[in-house]
Formats: structure tokens, sequence, C-alpha cells
């Protein structure tokens, strides 16, 4: 009889990976706020913005975006190993996965509906200006196939080259030194992908843009041991 992986363990603490680094968008980056742009906003497309605490205001690379992107790679290599994936909001596939408790590996590591994410990825905020430039695109018509006449907007895009941090938190899942189920090695293949300057995030990836690359990379492992948070291992990723 064949024992069925529990991924209904967040009640507990077994082991935390932390992976850290620098996140270096090697081509110009934006991550938009919606079809408005905010209010006096010299450009029509802009950059999500976050103000500090000293008053600064600049761009930044929201944990979510990230997460969601990891989440549609781990996807696709799945259904690369000819597996099948559920859509995030197949609420009748969610659901028969928590009554049986056979979770599948992708709501295994990210979560779904009704069961929480083992993976927090945290917002990435600039440790370098992040500068921005203004792009002038033309509008393209779909109907004709070409640039369609008289309709030109601006967007801003940070430049390239800038530093961001990275944190990711893995909850009981064994990814270092060595996986130890099919969810630690997707996510060590993840990470080697953004390693390898593999990932992208925000708009125009069709055009290249938001191509990340995961620098200076340390992952270390906790775990619990008589009562105390103990490191047990740590190194260098990629």
């Amino acid at each position: 009889m064949t024992c069925l992986p529990s991924y209904n363990d967040l009640d507990r603490l077994e082991v935390l990976t932390v992976v850290t680094g620098q996140l270096v968008n090697e081509t110009p980056l934006r991550i938009g706020v919606g079809r408005e742009p905010p209010l006096g906003s010299a450009v029509d497309i802009a950059p999500i913005t976050i103000r500090f605490a000293d008053g600064r205001t600049s761009p930044y690379i929201p944990g979510s975006s990230l997460k969601g992107v990891l989440r549609s790679l781990a996807e696709a290599m799945v259904r690369g190993q000819e597996k099948e994936v559920h859509s995030p909001w197949d609420f009748e596939k969610i659901d028969a996965e928590a009554k049986d408790g056979n979770y599948c590996v992708i709501c295994g590591i990210f979560g779904s509906t009704r069961l929480a994410s083992h993976v927090r990825i945290y917002d990435a905020y600039p440790e370098t200006e992040a500068l921005t430039f203004v792009k002038t695109s033309v509008g393209i018509s779909r109907e004709f196939g070409g640039s369609a006449p008289n309709i030109l907007f601006t967007e801003q895009q940070v430049v390239p080259q800038v530093r961001w941090t990275f944190r990711m938190d893995v909850v009981n899942i064994r990814v270092f030194p060595e996986p130890k189920d099919e969810r630690g090695e997707l996510l060590r293949r993840l990470i080697d992908m953004l390693v390898e300057g593999m990932v992208q995030v925000g708009a125009r990836r069709t055009l290249g843009y938001g191509r990340l690359r995961l620098e200076r990379g340390v992952y270390r492992v906790y775990e619990v041991e008589d009562g105390k948070f103990v490191k047990k291992a740590e190194g260098g990723v990629g």
C-alpha cells in the first residue's frame, strides 16, 4: 500500500530553509500598477512604487509577482514531464485533493485555496538607486497586424543592472543540501533558473524585459532541536 505524502503539515515546524541574495535585472524592468497611471504621473504606464520611511519613493518587485512567475514555471516544468497540472482556480479539483489528502506537487509547494503555501517570497527592494527611463511606443492594431496610426504612449522602465534584495523562506520542504522529495527537487530547479538568469518578471517579457539573475545566493537550513532553533547547514546557491 502506497503511503501518500503529507503536505498539510504547517501546524508544526520541522525545517526552515532561508535563501537570500541579490537579484539583478539584466534587462529593463517594469511591474505595472494597472491600466491607469498614478495621479499626476508624467507617463502613460508607470511602475509600481513604494514610499520608504525617509520619504524616498522607488520602484520595487512585489513578492507576489515573483512567486506567481515561479509557480507558472513550475507548472510548465511538471507539464513537460507529461504530468497533469490543474488550474489554481479549479476548485472542484482542489476540494477533491483536500478531501483525499493527496495534493499535487504544485499545491504542495505554492498552496491552494485549501492548503497554505510552504514558500514565502518577500518583496524585493533596490539596494542601489533604481533609476528609470521613459520609452515611447507605438500602439499595435490587432485587426490590421501593424502599428496603429496616431497612437503613441509612454512607459517608464527601470534601467538594467539594478540590485534588489532577495529572500525566500521554505517551510518543511528539504531543498538543501540535497532535496528529499519531488517538491525539493522542483524548488531546487527553480532556484537554479534564477541563478542562471532564466526567470523573467513584469511587463514586456516577449521583448526580453524583466530578466532576473540571482547573485551571491546563500542558503541556511534551520531545525528545531531540544526546543531551540538550530542552524544545521549553510552554503552557496548555484
